[in-house]
């Protein structure tokens, strides 16, 4: 796809998102005919664009709201790194964040605005606390995506994430992260966005433990919990995975979670959306 055709596509989805009256037709159209996507699932959510516009458009106007600033943030971001080159290479680690905060920490700001919703008694103090950790709940999430998939994205796509600068800093030829002489400096350069994913996960249990599990509110706390819960402990073990190195970069092996973790995560995460000491047990085992 040319940059013309990609910037018009980009130009009638911020369109179709920013005014509830545009007409979607031309976004489905415009999808098919550039084959965005392919056969795959996202080649077949572009081009059935119509029926997620309708449901957006029906849903009540304050969830609306709360949607349509992040989705325009995040629209303009990829935007502006699609139009990079079809080969995307990050410069150093605040590129990296700046690419995740475009993925995935604006929907952390998505998130918290419609959970606020469902918390209309929530404290000002827990409010403004839980605002100020939402990116760093999605980022962080991105960023363990990020050193997860690393050997998966570059030998089916030739996409890396990893930065250049720290590329360089140990001896990295980022064209041949896979090769076996290039085992230990990819390794190093892995761990290192590993402790800034790290820290972007501390911030991100405080952020699930400020939704109150308790008095006015403490159901739609404890949902709001539950859903958090899960994909932030099963990120905090995916990371310990990648961090230990017996399958990552390694051709046909990849970090993943235990079925029997997964299921020892999903048990406890009831009792850990209920009660504090659960939820920092829950979180602790999964951070080894």
């Amino acid at each position: 796809m040319g940059r013309a055709q990609r910037n018009g596509l980009f130009n009638v989805f911020d369109s179709v998102l920013d005014d509830d009256q545009a007409e979607v037709t031309e976004l489905e159209v415009g999808c098919r005919r550039a084959a965005v996507g392919g056969t795959s699932a996202d080649g077949e959510l572009c081009r059935g664009a119509g029926a997620v516009v309708r449901a957006f458009r029906a849903l009540p106007e304050a969830q609306r709201e709360a949607t349509r600033a992040p989705v325009l943030e995040m629209s303009a971001g990829m935007r502006a790194y699609a139009a990079r080159g079809a080969v995307l290479r990050l410069a150093d680690l605040e590129d990296l964040e700046r690419y995740c905060y475009f993925v995935a920490g604006t929907v952390g700001n998505l998130l918290t605005g419609l959970f606020e919703q469902t918390m209309p008694g929530l404290p000002d103090q827990n409010r403004f606390a839980l605002r100020d950790r939402a990116v760093s709940f999605g980022l962080g999430l991105q960023m363990v995506n990020v050193v997860k998939d690393v050997t998966e994205d570059f030998t089916e796509r030739g996409a890396c994430f990893l930065p250049l600068a720290l590329a360089r800093e140990h001896g990295l030829d980022l064209e041949r992260l896979l090769d076996p002489e290039m085992r230990e400096s990819g390794l190093a350069v892995i761990r290192a966005v590993c402790k800034r994913a790290r820290a972007h996960l501390g911030r991100a249990e405080e952020y699930v433990s400020l939704w109150p599990a308790a008095g006015e509110g403490g159901e739609a706390g404890r949902a709001i919990r539950l859903f958090c819960a899960v994909p932030l402990a099963l990120a905090l073990a995916t990371l310990r995975l990648v961090e230990e190195g017996e399958s990552t970069l390694r051709r046909g092996a990849e970090p993943k979670v235990s079925r029997r973790a997964v299921a020892g995560i999903l048990a406890e995460a009831s009792l850990a959306s209920a009660s504090d000491q659960a939820l920092a047990a829950l979180l602790g085992r999964a951070r080894g």
